[in-house]
């Protein structure tokens, strides 16, 4: 890897704080807007906090799913294409903050099968427009707050589909690490390991460099240091802090590099397997890990300095002490299964990121 010449670009303003998204109205700056959640956020009693801090939303739509997918998207879609709304405020998971992405993408007759071709890859990136976009995180793992892409599914079809425009990052990223608090531990642990895989996918990644490494080794020694006792502490608010630090730093990291393997791996076993895509793109990771030792110098600095060891063990006992199997037999995966994962890695843009070969 040369390191001595390469870019970086984050067009988005980063505000970090306990309680900061009580000043939400700052950066709305008066404009209508459409607030966009799931109802997951309105369960937990958060909506109306949101509501008192500005009169500016217009419209809420509480409907996102988990892992959004076209049929429910189109929905939505038309649902708002006649509201006036100059902004969307999206707060939630990285499913929320996709549609929110993908929900911003209009042409000038606000036809709902445009977007959908530009996702799908059958119609070229242009003569869109997109609505500003200001993201508050609910969970910290996706990074989708400081990334240009949305992750979109088509189930039936058991496929999954990557919405990218040059433009598609959001305005402002808001961290609020109070409005973790009450994640549940299964999502605090999913999250947190998918973004362990955002930190370390950005290390073994083609497209790395010294900005991105540097970003990539600091989230992925927070999560090492605080995700096992955050599962044991989920009402801990420094521990919930350091880990929507480390959300933040990886998505810093492959906002330029994109994901590599393990992300390609993923979303095979989600698509064919349902495994949750935070387990689904980190069980491999120690595997990753065996691969990689040795081939690189600059890669066993990195995974050294996290692991203060030069092997896969240490996050090993991490993913046992949190629940998680790192072997494809515990995923019901079988031989035949293993052997059409890897068939699937051919084409995949991600795998070709990847340093780590299979």
């Amino acid at each position: 890897m040369n390191f001595d010449s390469f870019s970086y670009n984050m067009p988005t303003k980063i505000v970090f704080g306990r309680d900061s998204s009580k000043n939400i109205d700052n950066f709305i700056k008066g404009r209508r807007t459409l607030l966009v959640t799931s109802k997951g956020f309105v369960a937990r009693g958060l909506i109306d906090s949101i509501l008192s801090n500005t009169d500016h939303i217009i419209k809420v739509v509480s409907n996102v799913k988990p892992q959004p997918e076209l049929v429910d998207l189109e929905v939505i879609y038309n649902e708002i294409k006649e509201i006036d709304f100059e902004l969307i405020l999206a707060i939630g998971g990285g499913s929320v903050l996709d549609a929110s992405k993908f929900l911003s993408v209009q042409n000038d007759k606000k036809k709902y099968h445009f977007v959908e071709d530009i996702t799908k890859g059958e119609a070229p990136n242009q003569d869109y427009r997109l609505i500003p976009i200001i993201s508050v995180p609910t969970t910290a793992g996706t990074g989708s707050e400081i990334t240009p892409w949305a992750t979109i599914w088509d189930m039936p079809k058991q496929k999954k589909y990557s919405l990218h425009l040059p433009d598609l990052f959001s305005e402002v990223a808001i961290y609020d690490p109070v409005l973790t608090l009450s994640v549940p531990k299964d999502i605090t642990i999913q999250t947190g390991l998918d973004t362990l895989s955002h930190a370390l996918e950005s290390i073994w990644n083609k497209n790395a460099n010294q900005i991105t490494l540097s970003y990539s080794i600091k989230s992925a020694i927070l999560i090492v240091d605080n995700l096992v006792l955050l599962s044991k502490n989920l009402n801990n608010l420094e521990y919930r802090e350091n880990i929507m630090k480390a959300c933040m730093y990886a998505g810093l990291a492959f906002s330029n590099t994109q994901t590599a393997i393990a992300h390609g791996m993923s979303y095979y076993i989600t698509a064919h397997k349902g495994v949750v895509h935070g387990i689904a793109c980190s069980f491999t990771l120690p595997m990753l890990i065996d691969n990689i030792i040795g081939k690189y110098g600059f890669i066993d600095c990195a995974i050294k300095e996290i692991f203060t060891e030069l092997s896969s063990k240490k996050l090993r006992v991490i993913l046992k002490e949190l629940g998680i199997s790192a072997e494809f037999k515990d995923y019901d995966m079988t031989d035949g299964e293993i052997e059409e994962l890897k068939l699937s890695l051919q084409y995949n843009q991600r795998a070709g990121n990847s340093l780590v070969k299979i």
